[in-house]
């Protein structure tokens, strides 16, 4: 620190919450001095000025409790000076022992009408303490400590008041320890949101009679799935390059809020709808678009326009969080349109198993319908985890497989049988987050995917 402005610098980190308070101390300082320079911007002051402000308040909050101490303190000497400890011939019986026990102990039952009975009313510290020692059972209180801890309290404690009540020394000790904090969260200021968007390109996707599009071709609509994650912290650890190639999202999907310079991860958008186009291709659109191609594909399918074999549907996703729930996503009766009544030449179109593990990694799945579905999500997350057959468990000991059920060599995965894996690199860092993300807690361990990821243990 001697080089402190000479090729050292210091910088000052704080959370959000102690932002916002030194932002508050400077607002007041800069209404009661104008000549501020910048009422925006946090300088080396504005940090001085708080820690001073929490040091003063500190320093009064614990007056109270440093008299009270020192009070029980000259209580319990004075109780000792009552016994001759010089005397040789003394004899300890159980009756000074107990007298002195109670003398020194305080009450562990204490009586409503001592607690709440006497009036309370604002009055100084060096009142309320005055008080305590005038009404004080023992008469040998220390004359030098009263007089040090109440110039104490009127050099410190100044002309502040606070609620009082007489009489209760002990009581007033116990609910000053006793007292409860109730915790708010302070929420992020509030934000822009972004004003919704229609594409042409998006009105285009219902048009079944043309060729199909190629969507890499319109970059400003449709992008890749990973791009979901842009702007937030789950986008380096997502390995955008695994992800299937026909999985995509429309921008309107990834826009959220217009504010600029915000951490998108509490703005995530939920997956919930899904285009499939032309049974190749999955996009994930945003409510807004979703509610415009309701409209449109009901209108096509009551024209019965629906008369070629690949067909574009409108699909509902939903996590599963419970162990019997359904994702909606391949039901045939909620697609819209509904995959019923179809013409002859007409493809009911399901997504494939492979397909629909990856969607349960994007929307935070928590529970699978059966082996299978576990099996999979296992292989794609180059996962295997307990119960272990004997081949799998001869793999563990030779560390092909790691302690969180890992695989990461190509050769190990065909030795497995493991012929499914798209994560090469472990991603269970980043499977995490977007579960807590995605359903505003910690995965429970008692969740199918909750015992795979925590305790590299399959429960199915």
């Amino acid at each position: 620190m001697r080089k402190l402005g000479n090729g050292h610098s210091l910088t000052f980190w704080s959370s959000y919450e102690v932002h916002q308070q030194i932002q508050i101390l400077k607002k007041m300082s800069f209404i009661t001095n104008k000549a501020e320079d910048d009422k925006c911007l946090v300088n080396l002051i504005d940090i001085l000025r708080w820690v001073y402000e929490n040091t003063q308040q500190s320093t009064w909050d614990g007056l109270h409790h440093w008299s009270s101490q020192s009070l029980n303190f000259q209580r319990k000497i004075s109780a000792f000076q009552r016994i001759d400890w010089n005397d040789n011939q003394q004899k300890f019986t159980d009756i000074i022992m107990k007298d002195l026990s109670n003398e020194c102990c305080e009450p562990e039952i204490i009586e409503l009408i001592s607690l709440y009975g006497a009036s309370k009313k604002l009055q100084t510290l060096f009142e309320i303490h005055h008080n305590l020692y005038e009404h004080a059972h023992h008469h040998r209180l220390s004359k030098e400590i009263k007089d040090a801890v109440l110039k104490r309290l009127t050099d410190y404690g100044g002309t502040k008041q606070r609620l009082s009540q007489l009489l209760d020394e002990e009581q007033q000790r116990e609910l000053e320890r006793e007292l409860e904090e109730e915790r708010q969260l302070e929420r992020p200021p509030p934000v822009k949101p972004c004003e919704p968007i229609l594409h042409e390109e998006i009105n285009r996707l219902c048009d079944i009679r043309s060729n199909t599009m190629n969507l890499s071709k319109y970059p400003n609509v449709f992008r890749h799935l990973p791009y979901a994650f842009t702007d937030t912290t789950f986008f380096n650890d997502c390995q955008a390059d695994r992800w299937q190639d026909n999985f995509w999202v429309s921008t309107e999907f990834q826009r959220v809020i217009a504010t600029t310079g915000e951490s998108l991860n509490p703005f995530l958008r939920p997956p919930r709808w899904i285009m499939v186009y032309r049974n190749q291709h999955l996009i994930f659109v945003s409510a807004f678009e979703a509610n415009w191609l309701i409209g449109r594909l009901n209108a096509l399918y009551r024209n019965g326009e629906f008369k070629t074999a690949s067909m574009t549907t409108l699909r509902l996703l939903l996590p599963r969080v419970k162990r019997i729930q359904s994702i909606f996503v391949n039901t045939p009766t909620l697609t819209v349109p509904p995959l019923i009544e179809l013409p002859a030449d007409a493809i009911s179109f399901f997504m494939p198993l492979d397909w629909l593990v990856q969607l349960f990694i994007f929307n935070g799945n928590l529970y699978f319908e059966n082996v299978d579905e576990q099996t999979a999500y296992c292989q794609c997350l180059s996962l295997c985890p307990k119960l272990r057959t004997k081949v799998e468990e001869e793999a563990f000991q030779e560390g092909w497989i790691a302690v969180d059920g890992f695989v990461r060599c190509a050769e190990h995965h065909q030795f497995l049988n493991m012929n499914k894996v798209r994560f090469r690199c472990n991603v269970l860092k980043f499977v995490k987050q977007i579960l807590e993300n995605r359903n505003n807690s910690h995965a429970p361990v008692t969740s199918h995917v909750g015992s795979i990821i925590l305790n590299s243990s399959k429960l199915i």
